[in-house]
């Protein structure tokens, strides 16, 4: 064997070992990119995922506080509703506090759904809110003259009012009758009544002299509300108007958050992680 059989031999006994050498470093090279493409692929939605859970997340909690503002400021407005109907029963020195610390919580309630709500749901709280603001200027008279209203009422003749003989008891029932039909007499009627006004109410015996007073203030102004204001032996104006403009807030506020979860016993909420499911909305829409 001469020099040249010799080295094509050697040459191919190294060939077959540095060649499966190479195939083996080529086929890990691509075994270990294929796992890195792998790995980044599951990166990427993992982080997609991510991305979309939050987007989730984040949107239940923006409907959950306005869930939570939504109920609040209906629990605030309807809070001054109650404060107004039972303000006649109030001892007149705290009525304007009471009024002026619930009228405000309704102001305070209604920032956050600035913030927060839906033009159609804004504009419903709103008008809630512009009424409140309109009985809060008529509470005050509004419970002066029911108050009067009542305690006349509880002074009248406990059989017959109108052939009663009782001095007491006929100013009483002459009394209430004036207030009653005060808005609609003519000025002069008004002017020249004024003073039996006066008399009955104190003959009366049913009120103290400054409550007294209020009333014959409230007289000498006649409010164009007063009818409104006294009422009926049902019904309450002033105060079904409030429950009319109520319900198309919570039904707005119903309806911007469907997807909202309901809150626990502690006032917490159970985040779904992944799915999202519809709930019932807050406890708070809807009841007084």
């Amino acid at each position: 064997m001469d020099l040249v059989d010799l080295v094509a031999v050697a040459t191919a006994s190294l060939t077959l070992p540095i060649l499966a050498a190479w195939w083996a470093r080529r086929s890990g090279r691509q075994s270990a990119d294929a796992t890195v493409v792998s790995g980044v692929n599951q990166a990427h939605g993992s982080v997609a995922a991510a991305r979309v859970q939050t987007r989730g997340e984040l949107e239940l909690r923006q409907q959950a506080a306005l869930a939570d503002a939504s109920a609040a400021f209906l629990q605030a407005s309807d809070a001054f509703a109650r404060t107004v109907e039972q303000l006649p029963d109030v001892v007149p020195e705290e009525r304007p506090v009471q009024l002026a610390a619930h009228g405000m919580a309704v102001e305070t309630a209604l920032s956050p759904l600035e913030l927060l709500a839906q033009p159609k749901l804004l504009r419903h709280a709103e008008a809630l809110r512009k009424y409140c603001r309109t009985l809060e200027d008529l509470a005050l008279d509004r419970a002066v003259l029911r108050s009067a209203v009542r305690a006349l009422e509880a002074g009248w003749c406990p059989l017959n009012a109108e052939i009663c003989d009782n001095d007491h008891h006929s100013a009483a029932f002459v009394a209430w009758q004036f207030l009653m039909e005060w808005p609609d007499r003519e000025d002069e009627e008004r002017w020249t009544d004024r003073g039996l006004l006066e008399y009955c109410l104190q003959e009366s015996h049913c009120m103290t002299e400054s409550e007294i007073a209020g009333v014959l203030a409230v007289v000498d102004r006649v409010p164009a509300a007063w009818a409104r204001m006294l009422g009926g032996l049902v019904r309450d104006p002033l105060l079904e108007r409030f429950t009319a403009l109520r319900a198309p807030f919570i039904e707005a506020a119903r309806s911007a958050q469907p997807l909202v979860p309901s809150a626990e016993p502690d006032g917490s909420r159970a985040w779904p992680s992944a799915a999202v499911g519809v709930a019932t909305p807050p406890a708070g829409i809807g009841g007084s």
